[in-house]
């Protein structure tokens, strides 16, 4: 069969964070894993149309192609919404297309004949609000309604399309994401070290990945960190961003909260070198107000790091025994316990250890395995 994966968006985005992280991997190990199947690589846009195309890179296989057209999303939309006109589908006819999977768009286009699958990976956007300023995903729920089949990466996920969207059950599919445990392995702290030397050069300190300052819940963790360093921990703490503007409005903030010289942010930190960040951590926090999966949290894992994690959403389904859980509301509760874990060698030499193995069931190849039994059912 012939499938259409939505990802022209996705591959060709400047964004360092979310599914633009982690696309590559997918499709990567989709080709390794599939040679029988046809795949379209397929996308919409007008916006810096030819800047765009040259940088989208798909997998060197005979079974995959590429289609990317130059139509706004807006005028799509117009002729699918008020016209009824499958248009997408249209324009696909002589591809013969079995099944269009929406893998990394907002907007999943109108079908009359051809299945259709949509990925979501989270609702933060329907449970925070506020924190998005443009109304990107204002397609989503429309998307998810009018799809045969939805895929999310996790039960807790899955719940909150049931109750929010009112979706039933069995049109729910779960796939976890993968980690590429290649990349992502527990290093020898002195070997990390020696690689960090090009961003600083000191050895003991706390490490965060953030896509956000509200919904990673940044400024709850500058409270709770401030009040440990009054409790005299030497641990210095380092964030990793996607991208240089939400560097800035970090540290601006670490600049208010009096907190700026102990705290370093770095930008676009290439993949092959974050491994060596979470090898060298004494702990990985992740406070995070609402995750549809966690991805750094299994990739900190993975590498040996300690994890602490915010006790909602996804969080405690992906982590399970593997690490320490906080309330990320109450200061107290955090401050204990991280600061019981900063001092206990004991307790994060057992967390580093049950990191690792938890880590292991979350694998690109056991993803690819799920989605094309998806790819199966769906035709039946």
């Amino acid at each position: 069969m012939k499938i259409c994966i939505d990802a022209g968006i996705g591959l060709s985005s400047t964004e360092k964070g979310g599914i633009y992280y982690l696309l590559p991997e997918l499709l990567d190990t989709l080709s390794s894993i599939d040679k029988e199947n046809e795949y379209l690589i397929f996308g919409f846009f007008l916006k810096n149309y030819w800047k765009r195309i040259k940088n989208i890179q798909i997998p060197e296989s005979n079974n995959f192609s590429l289609k990317i057209l130059p139509f706004p999303k807006k005028f799509i939309k117009i002729v699918e919404e008020k016209f009824k006109i499958p248009f997408i589908e249209t324009l696909l006819k002589r591809e013969k297309i079995s099944i269009y999977h929406g893998i990394s768009a907002t907007y999943l286009p109108l079908f009359k004949k051809i299945k259709t699958i949509y990925t979501i990976y989270d609702l933060s956007f329907e449970i925070m609000p506020e924190v998005y300023k443009e109304k990107w995903y204002s397609e989503i729920k429309s998307s998810a309604i009018r799809s045969d089949i939805i895929i999310v990466p996790s039960f807790s996920t899955k719940k909150d399309i049931m109750e929010i969207y009112k979706l039933p059950e069995e049109r729910i599919k779960v796939v976890y994401l993968g980690v590429n445990h290649k990349v992502f392995r527990p290093i020898e702290k002195k070997y990390a070290f020696e690689k960090l030397k090009k961003y600083f050069s000191y050895e003991r300190y706390i490490l965060t990945v953030a896509t956000s300052i509200k919904r990673k819940n940044i400024p709850f963790l500058f409270d709770i960190y401030k009040i440990l360093k009054e409790k005299k921990i030497e641990e210095k703490l380092v964030i990793i961003v996607g991208t240089n503007y939400l560097k800035k409005d970090i540290l601006k903030l670490a600049m208010e909260k009096n907190i700026s010289e102990h705290v370093y942010c770095f930008s676009e930190i290439p993949k092959e070198d974050m491994p060596y960040f979470y090898s060298g951590a004494e702990i990985f926090i992740f406070l995070s107000l609402y995750e549809g999966f966690g991805l750094p949290v299994v990739e900190a894992m993975s590498c040996g790091a300690p994890v602490i994690v915010s006790n909602i959403s996804s969080l405690p389904e992906i982590v399970q025994d593997a690490g320490i859980y906080v309330n990320p509301f109450e200061r107290d509760d955090a401050v204990d316990k991280i600061f019981n874990i900063l001092k206990n060698d004991n307790l994060k030499e057992d967390l580093r250890e049950k990191g690792v193995k938890r880590s292991k069931i979350f694998t690109w190849e056991n993803c690819i395995r799920c989605i094309l039994n998806i790819y199966k059912e769906v035709l039946k």
